[in-house]
């Protein structure tokens, strides 16, 4: 009989973990993660919910190990059913040449040459992975696109913007391959990994966690790439001379936003760097026509602003008014309705903006939470309902009032 196993922790060990287990003596159930970005995603439940199911074992396929086991106790699970992913290494067997896990095999010793092979199946699995999305890249580079939902795949992106990005630079013009991402947190999960790692651009990423940064910098391939990490708290008095200090200046191939908070204050502080393509994530319940942000707060911080984790950044409107006054043309969205996509004007031709690019994404990700820090899963207008009393600011005549004022809600 098969075992039920719950993964915990969705990051690099839980594919590696993927690329091991033997599917025909356990069976994943569920998954689990502490990160609130992916219990949105297909069979992901947040932790709290684990106790509710019905399951063997816990792997936990993170390196917290000890701060996992700890918080599982804590929801009343019982420290027998919990396993170490390194744990459950031990009981690597051998089956037709290749290393599996057999969860129903116990204490089973391990040699030093299984870490290896560990090693080897990954590269092999992250190689597949890069190949087709590879041969999905080439098979669009010179379509001329309806929308940039064509060009969609994901290897290291949250959504499909690994597949636009591949997109754009094959079709604009840029000189110098160098990129510019803050928000990332590990890298684990970024919009310019892959580009670094497939086209081996020269990257800086920023995050305002030092721990995050450190992770990053004790990657073990990052002696391969040129990418330079470093902890900051972005606000628009620091955000260029970060940049200035880093190395980078003048044109730029590509700039990526994602802060949840004051993407368009420090997008209008930026001066010292111009980029060619700009990927900026918008808060898509602000809708497609009103030009808002939040008012800015050099401390902002998403989840303390609001507890419905609602309350962040700016429309897709307010930074498509960007785009018109500085330059650039507006590309479209991915399929999400999260990031926009934007090219310089004197970088590509007009005829390849997707015919489709004004058409209004609306999200279908809930994230929504209550006072408890619950997922609520609120979609459409009741979103925005949740947030009526918060303020914004109205890019247009300069004004802050609530959301019910400026919604009519």
């Amino acid at each position: 009989m098969k075992k039920r196993i719950i993964c915990f922790g969705l990051g690099e060990i839980y594919e590696t973990f993927l690329d091991l287990y033997d599917d025909s003596k356990a069976e994943i159930t569920a998954l689990s993660d502490n990160d609130p970005a992916k219990w949105t995603q297909p069979g992901v439940i947040e932790p709290s919910k684990i106790k509710e199911l019905g399951f063997d074992h816990i792997v936990i396929t993170s390196a917290y190990f000890r701060e996992i086991k700890e918080q599982l106790c804590g929801y009343g699970i019982g420290e027998s059913c919990i396993l170490n992913f390194y744990d459950v290494y031990k009981n690597l067997i051998v089956k037709r040449g290749h290393a599996v896990l057999d969860l129903l095999k116990d204490n089973v010793p391990v040699s030093h040459e299984y870490k290896q092979e560990l090693r080897e199946l990954k590269c092999i699995g992250e190689k597949n992975l890069f190949l087709n999305a590879r041969i999905h890249a080439g098979a669009v580079r010179d379509k001329r696109l309806r929308s940039l939902e064509e060009a969609e795949f994901q290897v290291y992106s949250q959504f499909g913007e690994d597949g636009i990005i591949q997109w754009l630079i094959h079709n604009v013009a840029i000189e110098s391959r160098t990129f510019i991402e803050f928000g990332v947190e590990d890298y684990t999960e970024a919009n310019t990994r892959f580009l670094l790692m497939n086209d081996n651009w020269t990257g800086l990423v920023m995050d305002g966690s030092e721990a995050n940064m450190r992770r990053l910098n004790s990657w073990e391939h990052l002696w391969k790439y040129d990418l330079t990490a470093a902890a900051a708290f972005i606000t628009k008095d620091n955000i260029n001379r970060l940049i200035l200090d880093a190395g980078f200046e003048g044109d730029v191939g590509i700039l990526s936003i994602d802060l949840d908070g004051n993407d368009w204050w420090i997008l209008n502080a930026i001066e010292c760097v111009t980029p060619r393509i700009l990927i900026c994530e918008y808060n898509n319940i602000f809708g497609e026509e009103k030009k808002v942000t939040v008012p800015y707060d050099a401390g902002f911080v998403r989840t303390e602003k609001h507890y419905s984790n609602l309350y962040w950044g700016c429309s897709i409107a307010a930074f498509r008014g960007w785009a018109q006054e500085n330059g650039y043309y507006y590309m479209g969205s991915n399929s999400a309705g999260n990031n926009a996509f934007f090219v310089r004007k004197d970088c590509m031709e007009p005829e390849k903006v997707p015919a489709d690019a004004d058409v209004f994404v609306e999200s279908r990700y809930r994230e929504s939470r209550d006072e408890m820090g619950n997922l609520t899963y609120l979609k459409g207008t009741d979103r925005l309902k949740c947030i009526r009393a918060m303020e914004v600011f109205e890019i247009g005549n300069g004004c802050t009032d609530t959301i019910a004022n400026i919604y009519h809600i």
